[in-house]
C-alpha cells in the first residue's frame, strides 16, 4: 500500500478530481510571478543587474505558463522529464534572481526566489507521485539555500551562513512536504475507494446474476406465452396433436434456446454499439482485444460516446473503431485503440464535450489525443489489455 502511495501521481488514481482541481496550477503560478514583480519593485534600490532580473521573472512565467498548460484538461499528463524542466526552470529563475543582486541584498526573508520554487512545486500536487515531490523539494532547498549563505557578507542581519541557508530553504521543503502528503492522502483514498468499490462488486456479482437470470426467465416466459398459447388453445379445439404441431413446438424450443444463447454471449462492447447505434460492420476487431479493455477505461469511452452523440456533438453514423495490438520494446502487452467518428456539430462544442473525457482516459493510459481530420473526430488512445 505504501508503494502505491508514494509512486503513483494522484491524477493517476482520481483522474476526475485532478480535472475539478486544475485551477490550481494557474493559481500557484499567478501567485509566484505576482509575488516576484511585487517583490522586485519594492526591493528595486538592491538590484544591480536589471537584464537578470527581468530574465529571471521571465523564466518563473514561463514555468508557470508550461505547468498550466500540463495541468489543463485537454492535457492532463506530466512525465518526469517534464516536471525535471518545470523545476529547473524555476529554480534557474530563483538563481538569476539572486545574481541580480548579488552584493547587494540586505535580507534573505524578502527574497522571491525561494517562494517562486515552493509555489511551483505545490502546484505539481496532482501531476507527480509524492516522492518525486520531495525530491525535487530537497534540491530546489539546497540550491537556494546555497545562494543564500553565499550572501552572508552583503546581509543586514549579522549570523552565520548556516541560519541563512535554513531561512531560505524553509519555504520550499515546507510546500514540498505539504504537497507530497495532499497527494499521497489522495492517493491513499483514492486506492482504498477503488478497493472497497471492487470488493462491493465482487460481493454484488451473485446478486447480480440473481437478476439477470430472472430477467432472463421473465423473457422466455413471455415468449413461451406469446408462442405457445395459441398453439395450445388450437390443440384443445381440435383434441389432436397434429405434425404441424410438433413442428411448430419444435420451432419454438429452438428459438427460446437460441434466445438464451444470445443473452449469455452479449458483451459490454455489444451494450455499447447498443446504447451508442454504431453499426457492428464499422469495429475492426479480428482478435477480440476490445472487450479486454480495463473498466476504468471502458466509463470513460461509454460515458463519452453516449453523452457526445445524445447532445447531438457526433454521429454514429459511419463511424469506425480499430483495435490492435502495440509492439513494444520490452515484453508488456499494449493494446492501441482508435475512433473515428462524423462531427456533427461545431468543433469547439465537440472538443469542449470530450474535453473532461479525454483528460480521464489520458490520465489512465498516458497516451490519450483527440483531433479533427476534416469532418471527422478521430480519438486515439492505448490500453494494457485486462
Amino acid at each position: 500500500m505504501h508503494e502505491v502511495i508514494l509512486d503513483r501521481a494522484p491524477i493517476r488514481l482520481d483522474p476526475i478530481g485532478a480535472t475539478a482541481a486544475w485551477g490550481l496550477a494557474p493559481l500557484v503560478g499567478a501567485m509566484s510571478v505576482g509575488y516576484a514583480v511585487v517583490q522586485s519593485v519594492i526591493n528595486r534600490n538592491e538590484i544591480v543587474s536589471p537584464v537578470f532580473a527581468v530574465a529571471a521573472i521571465c523564466l518563473l512565467v514561463a514555468a508557470g505558463i508550461a505547468l498550466s498548460v500540463v495541468a489543463h484538461p485537454t492535457v492532463g499528463c506530466l512525465s518526469a522529464g517534464g516536471a525535471v524542466v518545470i523545476v529547473g526552470v524555476a529554480v534557474a529563475a530563483a538563481v538569476l534572481s539572486a545574481l541580480s543582486t548579488w552584493g547587494h541584498n540586505r535580507l534573505v526573508q524578502d527574497d522571491w526566489g525561494q517562494i517562486g520554487v515552493a509555489l511551483i512545486l505545490f502546484g505539481l500536487l496532482w501531476l507527480r507521485p509524492p516522492w518525486e515531490i520531495i525530491v525535487f523539494g530537497v534540491l530546489g532547498a539546497l540550491v537556494v539555500g546555497l545562494l543564500a549563505a553565499a550572501q552572508h557578507t552583503s546581509l543586514l542581519i549579522v549570523n552565520t551562513p548556516y541560519v541563512y541557508a535554513v531561512v531560505a530553504a524553509t519555504p520550499v521543503l515546507v510546500l514540498s512536504c505539504v504537497a507530497a502528503t495532499v497527494g499521497a492522502i489522495i492517493a491513499r483514498f483514492s486506492t482504498e475507494w477503488t478497493a472497497s468499490s471492487a470488493r462491493g462488486m465482487r460481493a454484488l456479482e451473485p446478486e447480480f446474476r440473481m437478476l439477470e437470470q430472472d430477467a432472463l426467465r421473465r423473457a422466455q416466459l413471455e415468449e413461451l406465452r406469446q408462442a405457445t398459447l395459441p398453439l395450445l388453445a388450437s390443440i384443445s379445439e381440435r383434441g389432436t396433436i397434429t405434425q404441424c404441431d410438433i413442428d411448430t413446438a419444435t420451432a419454438v424450443s429452438a428459438r427460446l434456446r437460441e434466445h438464451a444463447l444470445e443473452q449469455l454471449r452479449v458483451t459490454w462492447v455489444d451494450r455499447l454499439l447498443a446504447d451508442t447505434r454504431i453499426d457492428q460492420q464499422g469495429v475492426h476487431d479480428p482478435e477480440r482485444l476490445l472487450s479486454h479493455m480495463p473498466p476504468r477505461e471502458r466509463a470513460a469511452l461509454s460515458a463519452f460516446l453516449v453523452e457526445a452523440i445524445r447532445i447531438g456533438a457526433l454521429t454514429p453514423v459511419g463511424a469506425a473503431i480499430t483495435v490492435h495490438r502495440i509492439p513494444t520494446v520490452d515484453s508488456s502487452e499494449r493494446t492501441g485503440f482508435e475512433l473515428s467518428m462524423r462531427i456533427a456539430a461545431d468543433w469547439r462544442f465537440v472538443r469542449r464535450t470530450a474535453r473532461p473525457f479525454v483528460s480521464v482516459l489520458r490520465s489512465l493510459s498516458g497516451d490519450a489525443t483527440i483531433t479533427r481530420n476534416g469532418p471527422t473526430m478521430v480519438m486515439r488512445f492505448g490500453f494494457v489489455p485486462a
